[in-house]
């Protein structure tokens, strides 16, 4: 990151960075708190991982590596916002098994039955991990 004259922030003086500091404190006690706060979220939002970013070369291992790096809030709305537009898309029976078996991976065999209910009359169909 650099300062307004193009230098590199992380090789500030020591002296020059607690002047920084102090002028950058004065000015958001200067501010409205409603202004103060809105700025300094759009800064500190935009020093997060941020969004993911359109494919480089192959979409499953940018996600996975824009993944590892993101936060719990950032992963957790991709993950609902991706989750509402696949439940509407025409992924097919076969597509949405697949779907569904990736997400109740993680999952123990009492978490899968508390998600999916009794087991059906046939024993060879109850939600198990052999199923």
């Amino acid at each position: 990151m650099a300062d307004a004259a193009g230098r590199d922030c992380k090789e500030m003086r020591p002296g020059l960075r607690l002047s920084r500091v102090a002028d950058l404190i004065d000015a958001i006690h200067g501010c409205h708190p409603d202004d103060a706060e809105q700025i300094l979220s759009v800064i500190l939002e935009e020093w997060q991982t941020g969004a993911p970013m359109p494919p480089f070369l192959d979409a499953m291992s940018d996600a996975e590596f824009w993944a590892h790096a993101a936060t719990f809030e950032e992963l957790r709305a991709v993950f609902l916002a991706a989750g509402q537009k696949l439940a509407r898309y025409p992924l097919g029976p076969q597509g949405r098994m697949r779907m569904i078996r990736r997400l109740m991976d993680g999952l123990s065999d009492d978490e899968r039955q508390e998600i999916m209910g009794p087991c059906p009359t046939d024993p060879r169909r109850c939600w198990t991990r052999s199923s």
